[in-house]
């Protein structure tokens, strides 16, 4: 346990105005002994903890920083579990676990800015109202720029898109963050893993998220070949059927294209790419939990799918569950002899 005693004393101390001198008066200790102890060269005797705890009036546990680690491990399972609701659209479940969270540490800054993030839809005028608060007092840059982006999308929610903008432009710029600027300064095999894990990952991820957002711009056959372009990258980048994310996207390219199709009333060419889909959600969920991949570009460590918020999630369940509940698109197939194929296949 990395105890925080020495940088308590001091702050305790600075806040009650006293030089290192005077507390060590004060305390009838020598000087020296509080120069180490804030340094963290030597710890007081724990007999003598109670001593300064009450001289501060705070608890032992507050002094030792016993408190703030506990809440630390404590804020990270909630953020765990979090991190699980958000993977699979579960808000309702998010928003509690949060809220239960926050009943305990009602002014951590990451929890607080969690619940920013999932009420953005439900109620954006609090969501803002969070993220201001937030900015105004957290020092954390990393969720400062989460609360700053949370607060784009609670502007443009409320229908202030000129302040959304505005907001928005204040965020980094791709090549003022971490992955651009880590990569100019490590070496080796840190530089590798790092190249693979936070930049070539992200690279495909970002293609596939984005052709969604220009969907509409584009005609049925177009969607369809941005899909296909989508899929192309990731059988580029990682040519080995052994990585379990590859599957995942794959899959739902496929589930896109179906339901471009079914839109346009092209049956036949849905159930085929449906087909695809359930192909690859089958190869995914035959993957064991650990996978060493022999892709170029995938190959500076073992995966471990425990890394994952949901590490034994099963592909099948989730298109399962879109072909049975997603009315919208698959409603009016639900009958026929090919559809139920499908479902077959993701039950087997």
């Amino acid at each position: 346990m990395n105890l925080k005693i020495g940088e308590n004393i001091r702050m305790h101390r600075r806040d009650m105005g006293l030089s290192q001198e005077k507390l060590a008066e004060r305390l009838g200790v020598s000087f020296q002994a509080v120069s180490k102890w804030e340094r963290n060269e030597t710890y007081p005797d724990v007999t003598f903890l109670p001593v300064i705890a009450n001289f501060f009036h705070v608890s032992v546990d507050s002094l030792l920083g016993t408190e703030e680690i506990r809440e630390a491990e404590e804020v990270k399972a909630i953020v765990a579990k979090c991190y699980e609701h958000d993977t699979h659209y579960e808000g309702d479940k998010l928003i509690d676990t949060i809220g239960e969270g926050l009943k305990r540490f009602p002014n951590n800054y990451e929890l607080l800015s969690w619940y920013a993030y999932a009420i953005q839809n439900k109620d954006p005028e609090k969501c803002v109202d969070t993220c201001k608060y937030i900015l105004d007092s957290c020092t954390d840059q990393g969720i400062r720029n989460w609360v700053q982006s949370n607060l784009c999308y609670g502007y443009f929610k409320i229908g202030d898109r000129e302040k959304a903008i505005e907001c928005a432009q204040q965020l980094p710029n791709y090549y003022n963050t971490i992955e651009d600027a880590l990569r100019h300064f490590l070496e080796g095999h840190e530089l590798k893993q790092h190249i693979q894990d936070n930049i070539i990952i992200k690279l495909a991820y970002e293609f596939w998220l984005s052709i969604r957002k220009l969907q509409e711009f584009y005609s049925p056959a177009e969607q369809i070949e941005l899909f296909k372009k989508s899929n192309m990258l990731y059988d580029v980048i990682y040519e080995t059927a052994d990585i379990p994310f590859k599957f995942t996207r794959k899959m739902r390219n496929y589930q896109g294209m179906a339901e471009v199709c079914l839109k346009s009333e092209k049956n036949d060419e849905a159930f085929g790419y449906m087909r695809k889909a359930a192909e690859c959600a089958t190869e995914h969920d035959k993957l064991p939990r650990v996978i060493n991949s022999d892709a170029l570009l995938f190959n500076c460590h073992s995966y471990d799918r425990s890394w994952e918020s949901k590490a034994d999630l099963k592909l099948c369940d989730e298109l399962l569950h879109d072909f049975e509940t997603e009315d919208e698109y698959y409603a009016k197939i639900r009958e026929t002899a090919e559809y139920k194929e499908i479902i077959n296949m993701l039950k087997a």
